[in-house]
């Protein structure tokens, strides 16, 4: 292939001693996505995730179960469109590609949606979903309770995400003194379902550890797949150590919250729940009995001085009539002096 010209040269590569701010390099991205022809007016087919929406504008990402596009339509745009969309809906979408400058990100914009039905991750994940609930897995009788005061904790989640000194971080400061036991996964990907259960399962087979957290930090639907598996769910089910699942920030969407014995919504929450602050418990569970038992004695020794007046008073009413006893107490005296009067005349002592 011939070179070419200088000039043509100029234009495709860039200058190597040129220093671009961000702002300046966006910009060239951007022309180069908005002047290509490929890139517009494009035709593709996934499935809704992670749909969001506001007064502006409706976000969702577009998946193939391997790939990711973010997407965005304008909220007037939207209403005028005939389609419902919701998570686990699959489309066909029609628009341009854009690069937004400021927050240096690629989406696509479309301008008409097909809707085609149900996805089949979705559908996929709607089966098995099924299929666990009928086989009681999702029951509460079948949930176990952490202990309150756990003396190690097995923790399953990636060694290199923030997830994991999140959940120490939330122990510790409960209680100082909880043992962590960090069992390293693969939490994203083909891999990690056999990760994530292998995982449960070496830390399950420890009899020391008193409680195990899955834990994971925030992503897409796609993302969070491993969770949706029944290889993990089956791990969690058949652990005899209490498991709690804190999960991409999520609430209860995904099979393996369904499953767990506790399932919380941050890795934080997670660490917080399994580990009771002793203190805290103290003044929340001991103070208060501790005031009770104070006032019981107190009422019980009011009750005992009045049962004390009672007897007495019975025994004032039901002694025997006659003069009181400092009467007869006067009168022997009287008759003393009285004695000592007489002999100390026939004495002639007086």
């Amino acid at each position: 292939m011939a070179d070419a010209p200088d000039t043509e040269r100029q234009a495709v590569e860039p200058d190597a001693k040129e220093v671009l701010s961000v702002s300046q390099l966006n910009d060239r991205i951007a022309s180069v996505v908005q002047d290509t022809p490929a890139l517009n007016g494009v035709r593709c087919i996934g499935e809704v995730t992670d749909l969001h929406q506001n007064s502006t504008a409706l976000y969702f990402t577009l998946t193939d179960g391997d790939a990711e596009l973010p997407c965005m339509i304008w909220a007037n745009r939207y209403r005028e469109m005939d389609a419902d969309l919701e998570d686990g809906t699959e489309v066909i979408l029609e628009g341009d590609i854009d690069y937004w400058v400021e927050g240096g990100k690629i989406d696509l914009k479309p301008w008409e949606v097909i809707v085609v039905g149900d996805g089949d991750q979705a559908a996929a994940v709607e089966r098995l979903r099924s299929e666990l609930e009928e086989r009681g897995w999702f029951d509460d009788e079948q949930k176990q309770q952490p202990p309150a005061f756990p003396e190690r904790v097995g923790v399953v989640t990636s060694l290199r995400g923030d997830a994991r000194y999140d959940i120490q971080n939330a122990i510790h400061e409960q209680d100082p003194t909880v043992d962590i036991l960090v069992k390293d996964a693969t939490v994203q990907g083909s891999n990690a379902p056999t990760s994530i259960a292998n995982g449960i399962h070496h830390l399950d087979r420890s009899e020391d550890v008193d409680a195990i957290i899955i834990g994971r930090g925030g992503g897409s639907d796609s993302n969070l797949q491993a969770f949706n598996t029944e290889r993990v769910a089956e791990a969690i089910f058949t652990a005899n150590t209490p498991v709690v699942t804190a999960i991409g920030h999520t609430d209860d969407r995904l099979i393996a919250d369904q499953v767990t014995d506790v399932a919380t919504i941050t890795p934080t929450a997670a660490g917080e729940y399994i580990a009771n602050s002793r203190n805290d418990f103290l003044a929340s569970e001991i103070e208060p009995l501790e005031q009770q038992l104070d006032a019981a004695y107190e009422t019980f020794q009011q009750e005992h001085e009045h049962e004390a007046e009672l007897a007495e008073a019975v025994e004032e009413v039901t002694a025997p009539e006659g003069l009181p006893p400092v009467y007869y107490k006067a009168a022997i005296a009287v008759l003393l002096v009285l004695l000592l009067l007489i002999t100390a005349l026939w004495l002639e002592v007086i």
